[in-house]
């Protein structure tokens, strides 16, 4: 891979069985360290970092709408935020192409715009890549990513580790396929080992492959996929079906989540599965359904007291540069959007689970 990259797509089963409308952004309080909303996303990564990009809900079945309807279909705008833009890698959140991810869709929309970027571009699906529900196939979206994204199990989930593994900076980082939890078993342990439902499978896969990739030899990992567990927004908000996969990620020790489906931004301090405040293991979790397509209000009501950040105004992408054991958040606002700022203000140290 360009730029010192290397990927490993965890695929081979043998591997697994190893193992407003907004709110404007507010001042931390102490309980979340390092954070800030003062800075840009657009200066260079500190050396040695690696910087990935990270949204979802992304292009229209239909042309970019131009200056002249700036609150939908920008995902060209987006685009350009991620293409040429020096990125070691970009996590896809989840409906990437509207409306039912289709495979002409993705051919005439998606690939125009942020498929520029493909060879750096790993997904995740999410629920408008399933014509039918989690029931059917996301055919479209198969077709066109390709093998790679079909996981051990063919069913839209795979790891691969970004870095110069197992040297420093190397990140564990894990594709969840959050639709399956929505299928008859969920995706937690399976009742009947010896009739899971594709979830459940998921999360005996997901169990394997943090056993594979301890902290203490991946000391930071990602996860990311497209339903958040939390969320505080007017439509598509945070669901409950995703919980098991966060009570594994919590106790593996994963650092860093992100997810779509909720179309606005949200910062979240980090949290054990309950939604409690977990300072010193807890999961920041990040909501980036701003790639393009539309955008939904943050209530007016008070705000979860985990709730950090959260605007519905402007499209843009989250930039993580990642260091050895640490790293930092920035987000970039697209073009003709209103500015929007929200970065740390140091690296953040990863989680560092007793041994």
């Amino acid at each position: 891979m360009p730029r010192s990259v290397r990927k490993l797509i965890s695929l081979a089963i043998g591997v697994v069985a190893l193992t407003t409308s907004s709110l404007q952004a507010a001042p931390l309080e102490p309980a979340d360290p390092g954070g800030s909303t003062r800075a840009d996303a657009r200066g260079p990564a500190p050396d040695g970092g690696l910087v990935i990009g990270a949204a979802g809900d992304i292009a229209c079945e239909s042309a970019p709408n131009g200056r002249r309807e700036p609150a939908t279909c920008q995902y060209d705008d987006t685009a350009d935020l991620i293409v040429g833009a020096g990125l070691d890698e970009v996590l896809l959140l989840g409906d990437l192409q509207y409306e039912v991810g289709a495979y002409h869709a993705f051919a005439r929309y998606f690939d125009a715009t942020w498929g520029h970027a493909l060879p750096n571009l790993s997904p995740a699906p999410g629920n408008h890549e399933y014509p039918d529900g989690p029931s059917s196939r996301p055919r479209g979206y198969f077709r066109y990513f390709g093998d790679r994204v079909k996981g051990p199990h063919r069913l839209g989930y795979y790891s691969f580790d970004l870095g110069s593994c197992p040297d420093a900076p190397c990140w564990h980082v894990i594709s969840l396929n959050s639709e399956l939890c929505f299928a008859p078993g969920g995706c937690g342990r399976a009742a009947d080992p010896q009739d899971p439902g594709p979830g459940n499978r998921m999360h005996r896969w997901l169990a394997n492959d943090l056993a594979a990739h301890p902290d203490a030899q991946y000391p930071c990992t990602i996860a990311y996929w497209h339903h958040p567990r939390f969320s505080f927004t007017t439509g598509s908000g945070a669901t409950t079906a995703v919980g098991p996969l966060w009570n594994l990620l919590y106790a593996a020790g994963v650092d860093v989540v992100l997810n779509g489906h909720s179309h606005n931004y949200q910062r979240w301090r980090p949290q054990d599965p309950t939604g409690a405040l977990d300072p010193e293991r807890g999961i920041r979790e990040f909501v980036v359904g701003t790639g393009g397509r539309i955008l939904y209000a943050i209530p007016g009501t008070a705000r979860p007291a985990n709730l950090v950040v959260a605007q519905a105004d402007a499209f843009g992408v989250l930039r993580l540069t990642l260091e050895a054991e640490a790293y930092r958040w920035a987000w970039a606002t697209a073009a003709h959007q209103p500015a929007f700022r929200d970065a740390s203000t140091g690296a953040v140290p990863c989680v560092r689970l007793a041994s």
